[in-house]
């Protein structure tokens, strides 16, 4: 039998600055048969002040599995912002609001450079369904 090297093309499907949610998201997306990895873990447990330096752990999943791997985690997400209330009316149900800004102009790109230190930026806000507050984190769900 002949012993064939398989290369899988890895792309980075998110990065988080905290193992405990990299971990969950991780498993989440294995039990749905997605095969993912952690890269950079261990040296975020061991060093956390290294995060930013190394761009924080990565979530690597392969090319081909990418799409059904943001549906899976768009899917979850929705689910558990359904879940949360809202500190102002009390009812349940946020929906995320994302927003990103990709100038075409020299003028623009520079702009968001010098300020940002990036070409672009992404935002995103919570919204109430019932009484439509915005809110720039999520409240707590406890």
């Amino acid at each position: 039998m002949e012993d064939k090297n398989y290369t899988m093309d890895l792309v980075t499907l998110q990065t988080f600055d905290n193992y405990f949610f990299a971990n969950i998201t991780c498993t989440k997306l294995q039990d749905a048969g997605i095969e993912c990895f952690l890269r950079d873990e261990n040296t975020v447990i061991v060093d956390p002040l290294l995060s930013n330096a190394i761009g924080g752990i990565k979530l690597e999943v392969a090319e081909d599995d990418l799409e059904l791997a943001i549906a899976l985690m768009k899917a979850a997400e929705v689910a558990y912002l359904n879940d949360i209330a809202c500190p102002y009316c009390k009812e349940t149900g946020l929906t995320a609001e994302e927003k990103i800004n990709k100038p075409e102009s020299f003028w623009g790109k520079l702009k968001n450079q010098i300020a940002y230190g990036q070409t672009s930026t992404y935002s995103k806000k919570y919204r109430c369904q019932h009484c439509k507050s915005l809110m720039a984190e999520l409240p707590l769900s406890f």
